[in-house]
């Protein structure tokens, strides 16, 4: 399992991102059957012809159609590539045609934001319940992933923001104490971190869908 994105792939040296990205898909060659996931791919695969678009651009879109060209189906030792973005109507035509499937991934439903926020307070000393995580789950209607993280990332900070750090320098001896998370830091902080996605680009996402992919 390959997982890259842009940021490993794009180099400021002249020809060095063209080679990462050519060096990627033969390393998952030699250990196929292998997956690389490629995330935003929108970043190396806008569309051909945008003003922005320099000449060192364009290359890495060419290196990286080829590469992608050159997996041979029903091998058995199989490459698969699967890329993610948030803004798939950026991405060039010429790379759309080379995923054989498009998939829309909705919003997360109830019972998958009660497991996201399990996932980032694992660890975490808390004072909730099964049914609290229900309602944050029900509160939270319309949160990707990446909000709910954002507010467990705030919520875990509370309790550490409410100790007196000057005392604390004061007095190194002295025990630290840090009170357990409860419902009412969520729901204080769920009126303060709201969802990025609007319905507009709901909207969007599923007239894209419903042209070019699937649910």
């Amino acid at each position: 399992f390959f997982s890259v994105s842009s940021a490993d792939l794009l180099s400021k040296w002249l020809g060095e991102s063209e080679k990462l990205i050519s060096s990627l898909f033969k390393v998952a060659r030699i250990k196929a059957p292998s997956l690389i996931f490629m995330d935003e791919i929108d970043s190396v695969a806008t569309k051909r012809g945008e003003g922005h678009e320099g000449g060192g651009e364009r290359r890495v879109k060419t290196q990286l159609l080829s590469e992608i060209q050159g997996i041979k189906s029903g091998s058995k030792k199989p490459l698969l590539v699967l890329g993610a973005t948030n803004r798939p109507w950026d991405i060039d035509a010429a790379m759309l045609s080379r995923f054989e499937k498009k998939v829309y991934v909705p919003l997360p439903d109830l019972s998958a934001r009660v497991g996201i926020f399990k996932i980032h307070t694992a660890g975490i000393n808390m004072a909730l319940t099964e049914e609290d995580f229900i309602e944050l789950g029900v509160r939270s209607e319309g949160y990707s992933g990446r909000d709910i993280s954002n507010v467990c990332r705030e919520v875990i900070m509370l309790p550490i923001r409410e100790l007196d750090i000057s005392g604390l320098l004061e007095n190194s001896d002295q025990e630290i104490i840090v009170r357990d998370i409860n419902l009412k830091d969520f729901t204080k902080t769920l009126k303060k971190v709201k969802p990025m996605t609007t319905s507009a680009a709901l909207k969007r996402y599923e007239q894209w869908a419903k042209d070019f992919g699937e649910y």
